[in-house]
């Protein structure tokens, strides 16, 4: 055992298989080619999920159904990949659930005899969910601090992937010392049609589309009067391009959006302050030339649906396997010594080091960025 010891779904599916024991190691592994019926366990944020999309195309592919245990957000955006199955949905918020509150979703999870229950995200909840599944073998990839604890019922754990290496490609890394011989395949979507009916009504040519708001960390956030600035120097260039910006329908994010529409004050900016359902937002991205954002789940998603991005980023551990790789996507990246010290400098909710990046970098690189046809 690697690491260190200190006290419903949408439309068509495909499927995975889980099995349980109750110490590492105690019986011999299945080979892969055997697993007919697989549960992955997916307990993150929306970025967490888009990244394991390919692995669970992958595993789909090699003739395995696959369930996926993941969050409400989790189960909306697994409902537009026709490969998965199905999913358990278990709520992700700060603070967690007590374990006992999902005993009722362990015990039916249990009940299905899984070949395999995977988790490619270390966290101890993850761990612990992978462990109790039931299924004949219990497989996690460590990927930061968890307890002996949350180790204890797995089979088998497989060490930390190279970190610089795109997260999607870890876990397509972490399948390979499972057995896996395929190659990527990618994402692949099924938007309904009625949220793309309603994407059309929404957007206007060209469009860019922009998120300003991150959930994970206000930290990760530019200050709104840099947005405005932004916008207003790429208009000079470019005055035909409609912007339309989205978040999560709280009230500080809704604040947040409010206060960059009267910053902006220009009718090209198009504000849906409303939390979208991810189907919505995916067609939305779908319909956009371009996404500009933070280091945040729609980031993510947009990257996977095939659009260009302009990002800002500040450095952290890891960092490098969450920004957008290749031509497509423009990356602007600060140092962080809050991240290096362990030691907060900033003030309040505003990222000194973000606050570094001026719009008129953020505006040549959207130009740099801007594709010269629009691909839909």
């Amino acid at each position: 055992m690697s690491g260190s010891c200190s006290k419903q779904a949408f439309g068509p599916r495909l499927r995975f298989r889980v099995g349980f024991r109750p110490v590492l190691g105690e019986n011999p592994s299945m080979p892969f080619s055997a697993w007919k019926k697989v549960l992955l366990v997916d307990l993150g944020f929306l970025g967490d999920t888009v990244h394991s999309i390919p692995a669970i195309r992958a595993l789909t592919l090699s003739g395995v159904q696959v369930d996926v245990m993941t969050t409400p957000v989790g189960a909306e955006l697994l409902a537009l990949v026709p490969e998965v199955h199905r999913t358990w949905i278990v709520p992700l918020r700060r603070p967690s659930p007590p374990p006992w509150k999902n005993l009722g979703t362990i015990w039916a999870i249990r009940g299905q005899n899984y070949d395999a229950a995977i988790t490619f995200v270390g966290s101890d909840r993850n761990l612990f969910s992978a462990a109790a599944s039931g299924a004949r073998e219990r497989i996690a990839h460590l990927t930061g601090r968890n307890s002996c604890l949350a180790r204890w019922g797995l089979t088998r754990t497989l060490p930390p992937r190279d970190r610089a290496l795109p997260v999607f490609e870890q876990r397509l890394s972490a399948l390979q010392e499972l057995g896996w011989t395929g190659r990527d395949p990618g994402w692949a979507w099924a938007i309904p049609h009625n949220d793309q009916t309603w994407a059309r009504g929404i957007v206007k040519s060209p469009a860019l589309h922009l998120s300003v708001n991150a959930a994970s960390s206000p930290l990760n956030e530019w200050p709104l009067d840099d947005w405005a600035e932004t916008l207003k120097q790429l208009w000079k260039k470019q005055p035909e391009i409609h912007v339309f910006a989205t978040g999560a329908g709280s009230e500080r994010e809704s604040a947040r959006l409010g206060d960059l529409q009267a910053l902006v004050g220009d009718p090209r900016l198009k504000i849906l302050s409303d939390r979208l359902t991810v189907a919505r937002l995916a067609a939305l991205l779908q319909m956009a030339d371009l996404h500009l954002g933070l280091d945040s789940g729609v980031l993510h998603l947009a990257m996977a649906l095939g659009k260009p991005t302009v990002s800002l980023f500040r450095e952290s551990i890891g960092r490098s396997g969450w920004a957008p790789r290749g031509e497509r996507h423009q990356v602007l990246l600060r140092p962080c010594p809050c991240q290096s010290s362990g030691h907060s400098d900033c003030e309040g909710s505003r990222s000194k080091c973000l606050a570094e990046i001026k719009p008129e970098e953020v505006a040549e690189a959207l130009l740099r960025a801007w594709p010269s046809t629009a691909a839909r």
